[in-house]
C-alpha cells in the first residue's frame, strides 16, 4: 500500500462509522473483524484505533484492547468535516496546537477543505519548530519520558 510505503501509519477506525457505544458486544466485534477482513491484506495490523464520532466507552476500549489496539482520540478538532473555508481548518489547528497534540481531520468523498488545508498546516506548524510524528513515535515519546 503506497500510503504505508510513504511512511504513514494506518489505524482502525472500525468498518461502518456507526457509534460503537450504541452496538452490543457482538455488533462492535463484527465492526472490528469486518475491518480487519479489509486491510489485512493492504498494511500491517494497526496499533490503534479511534472510535468513530468519539463515542466510547470502557467495554469498548477493553474488546480493543483484546483485539491489540490500544484506543486514541485527539487533542484538536480541525472542524473539516463541517466543510468551513480553509483558513478556518488552518487556524483552528494552528490556534490550539500544543506539543504532543492529536490533530482530528478527515478524508471523505464530499468536498472537504482537508487537504488544502493539510498542507498549508503542516507548512506553518513545521515553520514554528514542530515535527510531525507518527502516532507509534508520539506514543515510543510519551513511554520515554515516563
Amino acid at each position: 500500500m503506497q500510503t504505508v510505503a510513504d511512511g504513514h501509519e494506518i489505524a482502525s477506525h472500525a468498518y461502518s462509522h456507526k457509534r460503537l457505544n450504541k452496538l452490543t458486544k457482538t455488533e462492535v466485534i463484527e465492526e472490528f473483524e469486518r475491518f480487519e477482513t479489509i486491510t489485512q491484506p493492504l498494511a500491517p495490523k494497526p496499533s490503534f484505533f479511534r472510535p468513530p464520532d468519539g463515542a466510547y466507552n470502557d467495554d469498548i476500549v477493553a474488546l480493543a484492547r483484546e483485539r491489540g489496539y490500544t484506543t486514541v482520540l485527539w487533542s484538536i478538532d480541525a472542524g473539516d468535516w463541517r466543510r468551513p473555508p480553509v483558513q478556518q481548518v488552518v487556524q483552528a489547528v494552528v490556534d490550539n496546537v500544543k506539543p504532543g497534540g492529536i490533530i482530528l481531520m478527515h478524508d471523505g468523498q464530499y468536498p472537504l477543505p482537508t487537504a488544502q488545508a493539510a498542507a498549508i498546516i503542516i507548512d506553518k506548524l513545521q515553520s514554528q519548530g514542530y515535527q510531525l510524528v507518527t502516532m507509534s513515535e508520539l506514543m515510543q515519546y510519551y513511554e520515554e519520558s515516563q
